[in-house]
């Protein structure tokens, strides 16, 4: 039996400090029907040398609308039955194609997610990723973070966008959360439960960027696409979200006001009374 292609796509701009780890963690796979398509920005950092010492990669570098679009461009290149997302700083952990592709083996199987690890900048592994709660409400209801997923652990068959269509490209945040809602309504995931990728975390990152703010952009936007799933106000569930929603706002604001010192709440609570009493 001819093993599956698995077409691996990589959004990448300036990102020469980690790309060559990431193309490396697709080179030790070992698998002999992969391709690795790398969809760069119009890097000036020294990315574009380090691509042209691999001959096997397909690869662009132009101006793009940023990383929904690049991704875009990127799965419609594809050419494998399986696709990976796998952004430029992130890498897959040791001789997962196999178990990926074996998993795809049942035809009915469209999506599959595994487990991770968060890693710092310099690749040490920092925490477990367990991937719990891919369903379309926990994803919808994410004040309550019931869900976990690493997103480059997770692969899905390229027909999935004749039924859903291709990352939203107004989003900047929240593209593969809107994509994954999508596609939890359309199709099961299936969990493996063993590590596939490392996801990295670094001040700099745009992950990183986030968590170093009380009220960053990254939440607003997720409530706007969690927003889109709610119905509208003439049904039942649009309320149900709702009520859960101011449900979770006031448990999230109490325990961290007073139960969790140095939150990011207490934080912005403070500056206000400072501001008011001066």
């Amino acid at each position: 039996m001819t093993d599956p292609k698995i077409s691996v796509v990589t959004p990448s701009f300036n990102q020469a400090r980690f790309i060559e780890e990431n193309i490396r963690s697709v080179l030790a796979q070992s698998y002999p029907n992969c391709e690795h398509i790398i969809i760069d920005g119009g890097s000036s950092d020294g990315t574009l040398e380090i691509l042209k010492k691999y001959p096997h990669l397909t690869w662009i570098s132009e101006p793009d609308r940023g990383q929904s679009h690049a991704l875009n461009k990127g799965f419609r290149m594809a050419t494998g039955e399986i696709i990976g997302w796998l952004n430029a700083d992130d890498t897959y952990c040791e001789n997962v194609f196999h178990v990926v592709a074996n998993h795809f083996a049942k035809p009915e199987i469209m999506v599959v997610c595994g487990d991770g690890f968060d890693i710092d900048e310099y690749g040490k592994r920092l925490r477990s990723r367990i991937s719990r709660g891919i369903s379309t409400k926990d994803f919808i209801k994410y004040w309550w973070w019931k869900y976990e997923y690493t997103q480059p652990a997770i692969f899905f068959r390229k027909k999935v966008f004749d039924e859903i269509g291709f990352l939203d490209e107004g989003l900047h945040y929240a593209m593969d959360h809107d994509f994954f809602i999508r596609l939890s309504l359309k199709c099961t995931f299936h969990h493996i439960p063993l590590p596939l990728a490392n996801f990295r975390l670094y001040t700099t990152s745009k992950t990183g960027q986030v968590y170093q703010k009380a009220l960053p952009g990254s939440i607003w936007e997720l409530h706007r696409v969690s927003k889109r799933y709610w119905g509208n106000p003439t049904q039942a569930k649009y309320y149900g979200y709702f009520f859960s929603f101011l449900g979770g706002l006031l448990f999230s604001l109490s325990k961290n006001l007073f139960f969790v010192p140095g939150s990011k709440s207490r934080m912005v609570v403070k500056r206000l009374l400072t501001k008011v009493s001066s």
